[in-house]
């Protein structure tokens, strides 16, 4: 009967918040971004989209953030834009642009299913480890729409044109371990596994120069945008900008001293 009355009383009550679309803890360099709407397969509303670029803004400024993941909290990763979007209204944050725009290296960690704009998501970030049990796949023409958030573009860069057209115009889903040997995941796990490979990873490369994650992913992120000798002109230029930082200096140093480098970013 306690448990019936606490009922009535509670009853009138209203609904907890659900709390943030997107999750942000930072610890020991690496920032720790969850889409947690479960409850709507983390569809990129305007809510999330919008909680996902303000996030990229915040880290972005985070000095002592090295490293992003991406992760989603659910059994889907992301459904892509909710039943009924062909596109984002305009007045939509980019949180797709602001997450490709992040000059520090991202991690897409990728459990489930990841369907449309949240297949872009994951295309966005730098790197992708999956679960076994992950999917991705471009619904949208068979649908009669576009696929968007920059998926067309991304995804023809990666595989090639022949492989980004069965995906895009016949809207085949790719498993993951398909989806590895593709190149488009760098390692695929059991799901039990998933969390602590990533967590392996981010601690990994939170130890390296700041600096030095950056302009590679700078490097490597223009590599196809530009004729082969302005890339290697590039390389080079980074290369000497890379030189004059103290980061550098301290790598030498603990080096020669064969001791861990403390790189603080300058």
């Amino acid at each position: 009967m306690r448990g019936a009355g606490r009922a009535r009383r509670g009853a009138g009550r209203r609904p907890a918040s659900p709390g943030p679309a997107v999750e942000l803890d930072t610890r020991d360099g690496v920032a720790w971004m969850t889409l947690a709407r479960a409850s709507t397969s983390n569809r990129c509303d305007a809510e999330l989209l919008g909680a996902l670029a303000d996030a990229c803004s915040t880290v972005e400024r985070a000095d002592d953030v090295a490293v992003v993941v991406l992760r989603a909290r659910g059994p889907v990763f992301s459904s892509g834009l909710p039943d009924g979007e062909a596109w984002p209204d305009r007045a939509w944050p980019d949180g797709v642009g602001a997450l490709s725009a992040l000059t520090k290296p991202v991690i897409a960690a990728v459990q489930g299913a990841a369907s449309g704009w949240g297949f872009a998501l994951a295309l966005a970030c730098d790197l992708r480890i999956a679960s076994s049990a992950a999917s991705f796949v471009l619904p949208e023409v068979p649908e009669g729409r576009l696929p968007g958030g920059g998926a067309t573009q991304r995804l023809a860069r990666m595989v090639g044109s022949a492989r980004a057209l069965e995906l895009v115009l016949l809207g085949t889903s790719l498993p993951a371990r398909k989806a590895a040997s593709w190149g488009i995941v760098s390692r695929v796990v059991p799901p039990r596994s998933l969390a602590p490979t990533v967590a392996d990873a981010a601690r990994r490369l939170a130890t390296r120069g700041p600096l030095a994650l950056g302009l590679a992913k700078e490097a490597v992120g223009r590599a196809l945008d530009l004729p082969l000798a302005d890339g290697i002109r590039l390389e080079h230029d980074l290369y000497v900008l890379l030189q004059t930082t103290a980061d550098r200096r301290e790598g030498v140093r603990s080096f020669l001293a064969r001791r861990s480098p403390r790189f603080r970013g300058e």
